[in-house]
């Protein structure tokens, strides 16, 4: 049974289960360490460094330039060629190894990557395998918490196979294993519960199967699709969008198209008057998209006859319709019952659950069983695969490491691509809650690229881009419009998209020191 510590460190800086800690603290020279520390013997240094660190800003600094010059560090590579490895050598063995699976489905190739599948990877990178059991949670709160939410809802409705629901869950909530949950239960040997999680288990599904027919009733406007609609249309016509640069006509006048379809399907009575109104508004669309050869022209004429503002009326007006329809139908509901379904299986209720799922699923933790059992195994290639596995488990403790110290989460490309030799993604947030994303890599073809995103009040997005390649530029200029058109779609606002040099240019000019901080670069505009 895993003991969970309550650590906030949770051991990223401790060299015995650090290996890239243990490796700069090897390195390091004792006028190195001694700056870290008034103490002069190494195991005096060690603890104070553990006791200062996120205590003293100015230790972890110290500790982040060791990391970051630590020569072994700097040599590490790229953690997807370290991958690559690792597989080669266990694609000789007759009997492929569990981890052989794993370590393919992590590398999957760029072009295949998906949102989903992206923040899931990064998310069992390992980085975060620490953080990630120092905030488990026991499923049996999970699941008392989630009922209590839907209680309140189901209290609310006015249909009575609803309503009656509501005793169903209080009565539910009164159950033992849900009322003695509590996460201290994860650190405790596991009792013998399987009847009672059975019973707790068969409970939820018919709850869950009450709620979800009614909502198969649920009228066509409060569907998840609507709610999307509403959010891309109020989107496109926000004021940081009506310029000619980012105004996308088509893509208003698709969504409006697919809303105009949901409205005329709906039975709710009120609807009927959206119809007029919205279909006057998809007519001007129509006509001035045809008299209008440039998007410019089409923006000009569509504020003329202040048809963003009747857009964003319009969408109050269905918000408004929306809000009357029965709590039962809300997207909260359909939320909380795709949570559920999860619980009907009662092996999803144990308390160890979530603990396992983080480890069955995480890379580091896979590594690190792994290596236990071929260490203890007679495996031909045993000494080849784990140095490849010590070397990947290094990988991922210093970035782990580099996270730590710099208050920030520093991440490898959790994907394969032919063209990249070196990447990492470091991911910070300032007070003022602007996001910072600093994407460095190194390219066979095209060399250093550097890409910071800066990504503020929700969805406003400025992108600078680094690169001395002249033929990489070209092709960024070329799909520029292409990069702002997909942001639009996924509803960010890109204000401004920059393309720069890595390399300052060096002028001959006595004046040049006084400009050093000037950000020279142009702004390319679709």
């Amino acid at each position: 049974m895993i003991n969970l510590s309550t650590n906030t460190q949770l051991n990223i800086l401790l060299p015995s289960t650090n290996k890239a800690l243990a490796v700069v603290l090897q390195e390091a020279t004792l006028k190195e360490l001694t700056t870290l520390s008034k103490d002069k013997d190494l195991k005096s240094i060690i603890n104070s460094l553990l006791k200062e660190s996120g205590q003293n800003p100015a230790s972890d600094n110290t500790l982040l330039t060791l990391v970051k010059n630590n020569p072994t560090l700097k040599e590490l590579g790229n953690v997807s060629s370290t991958i690559k490895d690792l597989l080669n050598t266990l694609k000789t063995d007759k009997n492929p190894l569990p981890l052989t699976e794993t370590l393919k489905h992590f590398l999957s190739d760029v072009k295949e990557l998906k949102e989903g599948v992206l923040k899931q990877k990064l998310e069992n990178s390992g980085v975060f395998l620490e953080s990630k059991l120092k905030d488990v949670q026991n499923p049996q709160l999970q699941l008392k918490e989630l009922l209590t939410s839907l209680e309140k809802i189901v209290a609310k409705s006015d249909i009575f196979t609803v309503k009656i629901l509501t005793k169903n869950i209080q009565e539910l909530l009164t159950n033992p294993v849900l009322k003695e949950a509590s996460n201290t239960a994860l650190t405790q040997p596991p009792k013998e519960e399987s009847a009672s999680l059975k019973h707790l288990a068969k409970s939820v599904e018919n709850i869950v199967l009450k709620v979800q027919e009614q909502l198969k009733s649920a009228d066509v406007l409060t569907s998840k699709n609507v709610d999307t609609q509403l959010a891309k249309l109020e989107h496109l016509v926000s004021p940081k969008l009506l310029n000619s640069e980012n105004f996308k006509l088509a893509s208003l006048q698709e969504t409006l198209g697919q809303l105009n379809t949901q409205v005329a399907q709906s039975k709710m009575p009120e609807a009927k008057t959206l119809l007029e109104p919205l279909t006057k508004i998809i007519d001007t669309l129509q006509a001035v998209s045809q008299s209008s050869p440039t998007q410019k022209t089409a923006l000009d004429a569509l504020l003329a006859k202040n048809i963003p503002q009747e857009v964003r009326t319009m969408t109050e007006s269905v918000k408004t319709l929306l809000q009357k329809a029965d709590p039962v139908f809300s997207k909260e509901t359909d939320s909380l019952v795709k949570k559920l379904e999860v619980f009907v299986n009662p092996q999803k209720l144990e308390a160890s659950q979530n603990v396992k799922e983080i480890l069955s699923h995480d890379l580091k933790s896979i590594l690190l069983k792994a290596g236990d059992e071929i260490s203890k195994s007679e495996h031909p290639n045993q000494s080849e695969l784990l140095k490849n596995i010590d070397k990947l488990s290094l990988q991922i403790d210093y970035y782990q490491l580099l996270s730590h110290l710099s208050n920030a989460s520093a991440i490898y490309l959790p994907f394969s691509w032919d063209q990249l030799e070196e990447g990492n993604i470091n991911l910070q947030k300032d007070k003022d809650e602007k996001f910072y994303c600093d994407i460095d890599l190194k390219l066979k073809e095209y060399g250093d690229l550097k890409v910071r995103l800066v990504l503020y009040e929700k969805n406003q997005i400025n992108i600078q881009i680094h690169s001395d390649n002249r033929d990489f530029k070209e092709i960024v200029k070329e799909n520029i419009g292409s990069l702002r058109s997909a942001l639009i779609q996924s509803r960010i606002t890109p204000r401004e998209i920059r393309i720069l040099d890595a390399t300052p240019k060096k002028t001959a000019s006595p004046y040049a020191s006084s400009y050093e901080k000037i950000d020279v670069g142009f702004e390319v505009k679709a």
